[in-house]
Protein backbone atom coordinates (compact mmCIF):
# COMPACT_ATOMS: atom_id res chain seq x y z
CA UNK A 1 0.00 0.00 0.00
CA UNK A 2 1.09 3.51 -0.79
CA UNK A 3 1.24 6.30 1.49
CA UNK A 4 -1.67 8.23 -0.57
CA UNK A 5 -3.55 5.37 -0.70
CA UNK A 6 -3.90 5.30 2.76
CA UNK A 7 -4.65 8.09 3.42
CA UNK A 8 -7.13 8.39 1.26
CA UNK A 9 -8.78 5.18 3.20
CA UNK A 10 -8.17 6.58 6.35
CA UNK A 11 -10.32 9.70 5.17
CA UNK A 12 -12.81 7.91 3.50
CA UNK A 13 -13.08 5.58 6.98
CA UNK A 14 -13.83 7.91 9.55
CA UNK A 15 -16.27 10.29 7.01
CA UNK A 16 -18.06 7.27 6.94
CA UNK A 17 -18.21 7.02 10.48
CA UNK A 18 -19.33 10.62 10.70
CA UNK A 19 -15.76 12.03 11.91
CA UNK A 20 -14.95 15.80 10.98
CA UNK A 21 -11.63 16.81 10.03
CA UNK A 22 -10.47 19.31 11.29
CA UNK A 23 -7.01 21.41 9.67
CA UNK A 24 -4.44 22.54 12.32
CA UNK A 25 -2.57 25.26 12.22
CA UNK A 26 1.50 24.69 11.38
CA UNK A 27 3.02 28.17 12.80
CA UNK A 28 2.07 28.68 16.75
CA UNK A 29 3.36 31.26 18.84
CA UNK A 30 2.05 28.94 21.60
CA UNK A 31 1.70 25.06 22.41
CA UNK A 32 0.90 22.68 25.25
CA UNK A 33 4.43 21.94 27.55
CA UNK A 34 4.47 18.74 27.91
CA UNK A 35 7.06 16.20 29.62
CA UNK A 36 9.54 14.92 27.06
CA UNK A 37 8.00 17.09 23.80
CA UNK A 38 9.93 19.68 22.60
CA UNK A 39 8.77 21.51 19.29
CA UNK A 40 10.80 23.03 16.74
CA UNK A 41 11.28 26.66 16.70
CA UNK A 42 10.94 29.07 13.67
CA UNK A 43 11.05 33.14 13.19
CA UNK A 44 9.01 35.20 11.27
CA UNK A 45 12.00 37.38 9.90
CA UNK A 46 9.56 40.29 8.73
CA UNK A 47 8.02 40.89 11.98
CA UNK A 48 10.92 39.21 14.51
CA UNK A 49 8.17 37.04 15.38
CA UNK A 50 8.74 33.38 17.26
CA UNK A 51 6.76 30.32 15.98
CA UNK A 52 6.58 26.60 16.97
CA UNK A 53 5.61 23.85 15.25
CA UNK A 54 3.05 21.29 16.66
CA UNK A 55 4.14 18.53 18.25
CA UNK A 56 1.10 17.01 17.63
CA UNK A 57 -2.31 17.81 16.33
CA UNK A 58 -3.77 17.90 19.59
CA UNK A 59 -4.30 21.53 20.25
CA UNK A 60 -6.35 22.35 17.43
CA UNK A 61 -8.85 18.60 17.87
CA UNK A 62 -9.54 20.12 21.20
CA UNK A 63 -10.28 23.90 20.29
CA UNK A 64 -12.94 22.15 18.01
CA UNK A 65 -14.23 19.83 20.54
CA UNK A 66 -14.14 23.01 23.35
CA UNK A 67 -16.75 24.45 20.67
CA UNK A 68 -18.52 21.07 18.92
CA UNK A 69 -17.93 18.34 21.11
CA UNK A 70 -18.29 15.96 17.80
CA UNK A 71 -16.04 13.34 17.31
CA UNK A 72 -13.36 14.61 15.20
CA UNK A 73 -10.32 13.53 13.28
CA UNK A 74 -6.97 15.39 12.19
CA UNK A 75 -3.87 14.52 9.82
CA UNK A 76 -1.13 16.51 9.69
CA UNK A 77 2.65 16.36 9.89
CA UNK A 78 4.19 17.01 13.70
CA UNK A 79 7.85 17.73 14.23
CA UNK A 80 9.47 16.80 17.64
CA UNK A 81 13.33 18.39 18.71
CA UNK A 82 15.90 16.56 20.65
CA UNK A 83 15.38 13.30 19.52
CA UNK A 84 17.01 10.88 17.78
CA UNK A 85 16.25 9.97 14.03
CA UNK A 86 16.08 6.11 13.02
CA UNK A 87 14.62 3.76 11.27
CA UNK A 88 11.67 4.05 13.44
CA UNK A 89 12.06 7.89 14.42
CA UNK A 90 12.06 11.08 12.53
CA UNK A 91 11.78 14.69 13.56
CA UNK A 92 9.18 14.65 11.12
CA UNK A 93 6.30 12.26 11.23
CA UNK A 94 2.77 12.04 9.79
CA UNK A 95 0.43 11.31 12.83
CA UNK A 96 -3.54 10.51 12.91
CA UNK A 97 -4.94 11.61 15.78
CA UNK A 98 -8.90 11.58 16.30
CA UNK A 99 -11.40 12.23 19.61
CA UNK A 100 -15.19 10.17 20.41
CA UNK A 101 -16.89 12.03 23.34
CA UNK A 102 -19.00 9.56 25.63
CA UNK A 103 -16.56 6.69 25.11
CA UNK A 104 -14.71 5.30 28.04
CA UNK A 105 -11.30 3.34 27.60
CA UNK A 106 -12.90 0.27 27.14
CA UNK A 107 -14.94 1.78 24.13
CA UNK A 108 -11.96 3.29 22.82
CA UNK A 109 -10.24 0.15 22.84
CA UNK A 110 -13.24 -1.37 20.72
CA UNK A 111 -12.68 1.40 18.63
CA UNK A 112 -9.35 1.26 18.17
CA UNK A 113 -9.28 -2.36 17.07
CA UNK A 114 -11.88 -1.54 14.26
CA UNK A 115 -10.13 0.84 13.07
CA UNK A 116 -7.08 -1.38 12.67
CA UNK A 117 -9.16 -4.71 11.36
CA UNK A 118 -9.85 -2.57 8.64
CA UNK A 119 -6.28 -2.18 7.53
CA UNK A 120 -4.82 -5.83 8.65
CA UNK A 121 -6.26 -8.75 10.59
CA UNK A 122 -4.28 -9.47 13.54
CA UNK A 123 -4.97 -10.87 17.23
CA UNK A 124 -5.58 -8.47 20.07
CA UNK A 125 -4.14 -9.24 23.42
CA UNK A 126 -3.74 -6.35 26.79
CA UNK A 127 -1.32 -6.11 28.86
CA UNK A 128 -1.33 -4.55 32.46
CA UNK A 129 2.20 -3.18 34.09
CA UNK A 130 3.07 -4.30 37.30
CA UNK A 131 2.13 -2.06 40.40
CA UNK A 132 5.60 -2.47 41.81
CA UNK A 133 7.52 0.21 38.84
CA UNK A 134 10.05 3.13 39.71
CA UNK A 135 8.73 6.07 40.90
CA UNK A 136 10.39 8.72 38.57
CA UNK A 137 9.91 8.79 35.18
CA UNK A 138 13.72 8.07 34.19
CA UNK A 139 14.16 4.81 35.87
CA UNK A 140 10.75 4.14 34.42
CA UNK A 141 11.56 4.55 31.20
CA UNK A 142 15.23 2.47 31.52
CA UNK A 143 12.35 -0.56 33.33
CA UNK A 144 9.96 0.07 30.71
CA UNK A 145 12.84 -0.37 27.91
CA UNK A 146 14.37 -3.64 29.66
CA UNK A 147 12.04 -5.30 30.80
CA UNK A 148 8.94 -4.54 29.50
CA UNK A 149 8.91 -3.86 25.50
CA UNK A 150 11.79 -6.47 24.91
CA UNK A 151 8.47 -9.24 26.12
CA UNK A 152 6.00 -7.83 24.62
CA UNK A 153 5.02 -10.22 21.63
CA UNK A 154 6.09 -10.06 18.17
CA UNK A 155 3.08 -11.04 15.91
CA UNK A 156 0.06 -9.82 17.72
CA UNK A 157 -1.37 -6.14 19.03
CA UNK A 158 -0.85 -5.31 22.13
CA UNK A 159 -3.23 -2.71 24.34
CA UNK A 160 -0.15 -1.82 27.38
CA UNK A 161 -2.34 -0.43 30.32
CA UNK A 162 -1.48 0.17 34.05
CA UNK A 163 1.09 3.45 33.31
CA UNK A 164 1.72 5.57 36.73
CA UNK A 165 -0.54 8.84 37.05
CA UNK A 166 2.66 10.49 36.86
CA UNK A 167 4.04 9.98 33.50
CA UNK A 168 0.21 10.97 32.03
CA UNK A 169 -1.05 14.73 33.42
CA UNK A 170 -3.46 15.16 29.94
CA UNK A 171 -5.34 11.44 31.27
CA UNK A 172 -7.62 11.37 33.62
CA UNK A 173 -6.35 9.24 36.72
CA UNK A 174 -7.65 6.55 39.15
CA UNK A 175 -5.42 6.04 42.52
CA UNK A 176 -2.59 7.09 41.06
CA UNK A 177 -2.66 5.24 37.46
CA UNK A 178 -3.69 6.83 34.34
CA UNK A 179 -7.05 5.93 31.99
CA UNK A 180 -4.46 5.11 29.32
CA UNK A 181 -2.80 2.70 26.82
CA UNK A 182 -0.15 2.71 24.40
CA UNK A 183 -0.70 0.20 20.98
CA UNK A 184 1.78 -2.39 20.13
CA UNK A 185 1.56 -4.17 17.09
CA UNK A 186 4.38 -6.66 16.03
CA UNK A 187 6.57 -5.15 18.87
CA UNK A 188 6.67 -1.71 17.78
CA UNK A 189 4.64 1.05 19.27
CA UNK A 190 1.90 2.39 17.45
CA UNK A 191 -0.27 4.59 19.14
CA UNK A 192 -0.86 6.41 22.56
CA UNK A 193 -4.51 6.95 24.19
CA UNK A 194 -6.04 8.08 26.86
CA UNK A 195 -9.73 9.13 28.87
CA UNK A 196 -9.08 13.06 28.77
CA UNK A 197 -8.03 15.09 32.22
CA UNK A 198 -11.08 17.77 32.47
CA UNK A 199 -8.77 19.36 35.03
CA UNK A 200 -7.73 22.55 34.38
CA UNK A 201 -6.12 23.77 37.26
CA UNK A 202 -3.62 20.48 37.47
CA UNK A 203 -2.98 20.57 34.19
CA UNK A 204 -2.14 24.26 34.37
CA UNK A 205 -0.05 23.64 37.58
CA UNK A 206 1.96 20.40 35.48
CA UNK A 207 2.77 23.10 32.67
CA UNK A 208 4.12 25.22 35.29
CA UNK A 209 6.31 22.64 36.82
CA UNK A 210 7.59 21.42 33.43
CA UNK A 211 8.66 24.98 32.26
CA UNK A 212 10.25 25.45 35.47
CA UNK A 213 11.90 22.14 35.26
CA UNK A 214 13.19 23.22 31.41
CA UNK A 215 14.59 26.57 33.18
CA UNK A 216 16.38 24.82 35.66
CA UNK A 217 18.06 22.22 33.24
CA UNK A 218 18.58 24.92 30.26
CA UNK A 219 16.05 22.98 28.22
CA UNK A 220 14.02 24.93 25.13
CA UNK A 221 10.78 25.72 25.89
CA UNK A 222 8.29 27.87 24.27
CA UNK A 223 5.52 29.96 25.72
CA UNK A 224 2.19 27.99 27.05
CA UNK A 225 -1.04 28.03 25.34
CA UNK A 226 -3.39 30.40 27.68
CA UNK A 227 -6.74 28.12 26.08
CA UNK A 228 -5.78 24.66 26.46
CA UNK A 229 -6.67 23.74 29.99
CA UNK A 230 -9.67 25.34 29.51
CA UNK A 231 -10.42 23.92 26.19
CA UNK A 232 -9.83 20.48 28.30
CA UNK A 233 -12.17 21.49 31.27
CA UNK A 234 -15.14 21.94 28.60
CA UNK A 235 -14.43 17.63 27.29
CA UNK A 236 -16.74 15.91 29.46
CA UNK A 237 -16.39 11.93 29.22
CA UNK A 238 -14.07 12.14 25.97
CA UNK A 239 -11.19 9.81 24.87
CA UNK A 240 -8.29 10.50 22.01
CA UNK A 241 -5.99 8.49 20.76
CA UNK A 242 -2.98 9.33 18.26
CA UNK A 243 -1.27 6.97 15.64
CA UNK A 244 1.74 7.13 14.11
CA UNK A 245 1.35 6.46 10.84
CA UNK A 246 4.40 6.46 9.30
CA UNK A 247 5.16 3.63 11.58
CA UNK A 248 1.29 2.27 10.51
CA UNK A 249 2.03 1.93 7.03
CA UNK A 250 5.63 0.33 7.41
CA UNK A 251 3.44 -2.45 8.82
CA UNK A 252 1.04 -2.79 6.42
Amino acid sequence: MTKENLLKQIRQYFWKNNFTEIDITYLNSALPLETNLYAFETTWVHQNKKFYLPCSPETALKEYLAKNRQKCFAISHCFRDLEDSGPQHSPEFLMLEWYEPDKNLTQLIDSTKKFINHFMKIDFTTYRLPSNLPQNEADFNQYFLNKIEPTLPKNKAVFVTGYPAYLSPLAKSNQKIAQRFELYINGIEIANACIENTNSNFIKTSFKKEAEYRQKNHLPSHPINPDFAQNCSTLGLCSGIGLGLDRFLHLL
